[in-house]
């Protein structure tokens, strides 16, 4: 059974919502230009663009036509973070590239 999205995530999806859209702008990009090189209708670009909602794939090619996919696979990456250098060297199974 779904639940109420928490507060911290409804936050983050608004953030990232704006800051696509503040990119878009800034390259001078319309949501119809966006929408047909990252092979999705324009009401699935507005929807991610104004309430931070889409999937995960939607996400990521509006990301990549932004210029902005490598720093979002980056900014998930577990050894960026203290825990997963901490923890690089222990039995953890090594990445596969």
């Amino acid at each position: 059974m779904p639940t109420k999205t928490p507060i911290p995530v409804s936050r983050a999806m608004r953030d990232i919502a704006a800051n696509l859209d503040l990119a878009r702008r800034q390259q001078r990009i319309t949501m119809e230009l966006l929408a047909d090189r990252a092979g999705v209708s324009t009401p699935t670009v507005a929807k991610l663009l104004r309430e931070g909602k889409g999937s995960m794939d939607v996400f990521l090619r509006v990301s990549r036509i932004l210029g902005l996919l490598e720093p979002v696979v980056a900014s998930t990456d577990p050894l960026n973070t203290p825990i997963g250098r901490l923890r690089a060297d222990d039995d953890t199974p090594q990445r596969v590239r």
